[in-house]
């Protein structure tokens, strides 16, 4: 290839400052040739090629989640906490402060007709297929998912004694994560997505498991599609 300051080593009677100025200059202008102006962003979804908002599903469930996220979760476009707040009739979002717990989420908590779970894999977990709801206990079950990540979600129920006086629930086996929006993805875990999905499978609600797991393939295909500024083929 050849070198493009070939010039500067035969040129010795240059103004070398007025050289690199112009190289400069002509670099800026390059940038400014490929910056990609974007189509203004779905006020519904936020995405600007492909609006997502037409496959957004209406779940028929009771299944009641409260999700408890991390600060750095709130703005991060590839989250999926919200996924289910969009499709869950009963689904509540709280951002997680380590010497503030969230107080409308403590009365769920507190309420006698309610049992509260936190869906959290520890050595102690119930089976959600396994929880008495419907069998010994007329108390209606209630989910409480931590939306962070895996070292953030362990954070956050150490430094939480409220988190740790729940029973903790979770699935006694699970397929292979799908999620592919982010790097580094541990083997073994789900998004926050992925675990609504298994919830709802683990409680008997298949139809309703399979209309999220259809959403969420096509938001990581838009969220994929998006950040190549393509259009994909309507469907």
């Amino acid at each position: 290839m050849v070198s493009p300051y070939r010039w500067l080593a035969v040129d010795c009677s240059c103004d070398w400052s007025t050289k690199a100025s112009s190289i400069y200059d002509t670099a800026e202008l390059s940038k400014k040739r490929m910056t990609i102006i974007k189509p203004p962003a779905c006020k519904g979804c936020g995405f600007h090629y492909n609006c997502l908002c037409a496959h957004v599903p209406t779940l028929n469930t009771s299944v009641r989640i409260d999700l408890l996220m991390h600060e750095t979760e709130v703005d991060k476009a590839s989250n999926t906490g919200k996924l289910l707040r969009e499709t869950f009739p009963h689904c509540h979002q709280h951002v997680w402060r380590r010497t503030e717990p969230p107080r409308d989420l403590l009365a769920v908590i507190a309420d006698p007709e309610i049992k509260s779970w936190l869906l959290f894999p520890d050595e102690n977990a119930t089976d959600v297929k396994c929880l008495p709801e419907g069998h010994n206990d007329d108390r209606k079950a209630h989910f409480i998912m931590i939306d962070a990540t895996w070292q953030q979600a362990k954070k956050m129920v150490r430094k939480s004694p409220w988190l740790q006086s729940l029973g903790t629930a979770t699935f006694s086996s699970l397929p292979p994560s799908q999620y592919t929006l982010r790097r580094n993805q541990q083997p073994g875990n789900l998004c926050t997505c992925e675990a609504g999905i298994a919830l709802l499978s683990a409680m008997g609600e298949s139809e309703n498991a399979e209309l999220l797991s259809q959403y969420f393939l096509q938001f990581m295909t838009t969220f994929d599609a998006d950040r190549q500024h393509m259009s994909l083929p309507a469907t």
